[in-house]
């Protein structure tokens, strides 16, 4: 544009840009003048070009940006070329180049982009997308900025919350720096998983699965879950009432069978009949059911084989039976101690029942056998890790008034809480990081099919996860486990002898043995024989010799 001829650089020149303004009008900006041929040179952003024909319905436009144009000035012109073209987006900012694009998006798509955007930490314009058939996005990402161990787990999360609804996924593909927002329903779980029994034979040692972990969203099926007992030889089955522990312990117990391990069940004996299918099946002496006695024994057996174990680490210089060569390692011991809170938490004595009473004594033996039993699991965990021993505890709550405290929980690696509605208070109990352990979806919670068998996992060796457990009647796992030729015993239980030698009673390890030649101190009359003859003890003998005492106290009445 020709200069005034009365123009005077040096006065000027501070007037140009409203010289230009005044004669050319709004959006035009000096870029230079030359005094030579006196003349100005300006220019204005404006559309150059449009991708298709130039109309209205044009759903792209590229505009020129002035010389100098910086790449901070971004969000001041997308906002200027926003404002002027309405619908239309600012999709690429080219600043040394000398142009910009403009694209006609949806409100939905604007959102999308800018929630990338933000996770990302990138401008808007810096994220390519395309809008899907299926209502999702096409997204290309920015290859300065994104990182697939840094962001995936952050876009999930937006594309959940921000973007579309529970279920929405992203897939990333970190090579080809493209995503795929999709939409989909929240996953979920089948009524029922079948136990897979076909693949009984084919599973490993050192891994036993119990169920499946919540497929990934768009996916119907989930990965194994599992423990890995390499990594943790002891774990806890916590769980809310009629969650379903039981079918998880099962499956624990079918999968350690199959691949050669030793069983051992301890359990009140009014809820033992949730295993009695493996009765048989339990190593000798190791079904510890019937009686606190015989759990006490068997505990004792155990603990006892640990020891002897650990003499033979020592011979051959190593502390970890996985170190022994393969002909020479033990066969792992699989100890599963059912309600741990009826096993191990005391009762107190009736307030007013005199210490000797029949009542009283009763329940002194009890506690007593309780403390044993809760002496023999933690040292078995604490001092027996190394030699093969794996125990499952399983209980409704945990803390230091059902029999697992904080100490006995530190020193267990796999933390399973069954049950798809549990207060925090229980998941604080169950786990050692209960922030970091996923909660139970709506959509699952609310079908009560589907619920049955749920719940939460945090083992050792495995990122916190969701689970349903593998079900399967007893009949089933009993014909599979025979037809594997896994053998069947009879002796099952500790006999009376074993019980005598290891469970703990509150008469003197003297008393026990001394056999009396003659009743008569004990008022009887006649000589014994030399068979064995039936003997009372604990309550009963307490509540016999009440009544010899009341019978004699009578008879001296009559007496004097």
């Amino acid at each position: 544009m020709k200069l005034p001829p009365d123009f005077n650089p040096d006065t000027h020149a501070r007037l140009l840009d409203k010289y230009v303004l005044q004669k050319l009008g709004e959006g035009w900006e000096v870029d230079y003048m030359t005094i030579g041929d006196g003349t100005v040179t300006a220019s204005r952003q404006m559309v150059v070009h449009s991708v298709g024909e130039e109309s209205k319905n044009s759903n792209v436009k590229q505009v020129s940006l002035k010389r100098g144009t910086k790449p901070a000035e971004g969000d001041k012109i997308a906002t200027k070329l926003e404002s002027d073209a309405p619908g239309f987006f600012m999709t690429k900012f080219e600043p040394y180049l000398g142009w910009a694009e403009l694209s006609r998006m949806r409100p939905e798509t604007v959102r999308a982009r800018g929630a990338i955007a933000q996770v990302l930490g990138v401008k808007p314009w810096d994220v390519g997308i395309s809008d899907r058939a299926d209502g999702g996005f096409d997204i290309a990402l920015p290859s300065n900025k994104y990182s697939s161990a840094k962001h995936d787990e952050k876009l999930q999360a937006t594309v959940e919350t921000d973007i579309g609804r529970e279920g929405w996924y992203i897939k990333t593909d970190s090579n080809r720096l493209t995503a795929e927002i999709i939409p989909s329903e929240p996953p979920t779980f089948s009524p029922m998983i079948g136990y897979p029994i076909q693949n009984l034979g084919r599973l490993s040692r050192e891994f036993t699965p119990f169920g499946m972990k919540l497929p990934k969203p768009g996916e119907e099926t989930g990965e194994l879950a599992g423990i890995d007992w390499v990594s943790q030889a002891f774990g806890i089955v916590a769980g809310t009432p009629g969650a379903g522990k039981s079918v998880t312990l099962n499956a624990l117990i079918a999968g350690a069978l199959a691949t050669g391990a030793i069983l051992s069940i301890v359990d009140l004996p009014e809820k033992a009949i949730d295993f009695y299918h493996y009765r048989d099946m339990c190593g000798p002496h190791l079904w510890g059911c019937d009686s606190l006695s015989s759990a006490v024994t068997t505990l004792s057996l155990i603990y006892e084989e640990g020891k002897r174990r650990s003499e033979i680490l020592a011979e051959n210089g190593v502390v970890n039976w996985l170190e022994l060569p393969k002909s020479q390692q033990f066969q792992p011991i699989l100890c599963v101690v059912d309600e741990v809170s009826g096993l191990l938490v005391t009762d107190k004595i009736p307030a007013g029942v005199p210490r000797d009473h029949p009542l009283a004594v009763e329940v002194a033996e009890e506690n007593l056998l309780k403390v044993a039993l809760a002496s023999l699991i933690t040292k078995i965990i604490s001092q027996q890790r190394f030699v093969g021993m794996r125990m499952i505890l399983s209980t409704q709550v945990q803390n230091n008034n059902t029999g697992i405290g904080p100490s006995l929980k530190a020193k267990i690696g796999h933390k399973i809480l069954q049950g798809v509605n549990p207060s925090k208070t229980q998941r604080a109990q169950a786990y050692n990081d209960e922030t970091a352990v996923p909660l139970i979806p709506a959509n699952i919670r609310a079908d009560a099919k589907v619920a049955k068998g749920v719940g939460a996992a945090e083992l050792e060796g495995s990122e916190p996860f969701i689970y349903k457990s593998f079900y399967a009647p007893a009949s089933a796992y009993r014909e599979a486990l025979l037809g594997m030729g896994v053998p069947t015993i009879s002796n099952f239980a500790p006999t009376p002898e074993q019980i005598d030698k290891f469970a703990p009673r509150l008469e003197a390890p003297e008393e026990r043995t001394a056999r009396p030649k003659s009743r008569f101190d004990e008022g009887g009359f006649g000589h014994t024989t030399d068979r064995e003859e039936p003997r009372l003890r604990g309550a009963a003998a307490a509540a016999h010799q009440l009544k010899m005492e009341e019978q004699a106290h009578r008879m001296g009445a009559v007496t004097f």
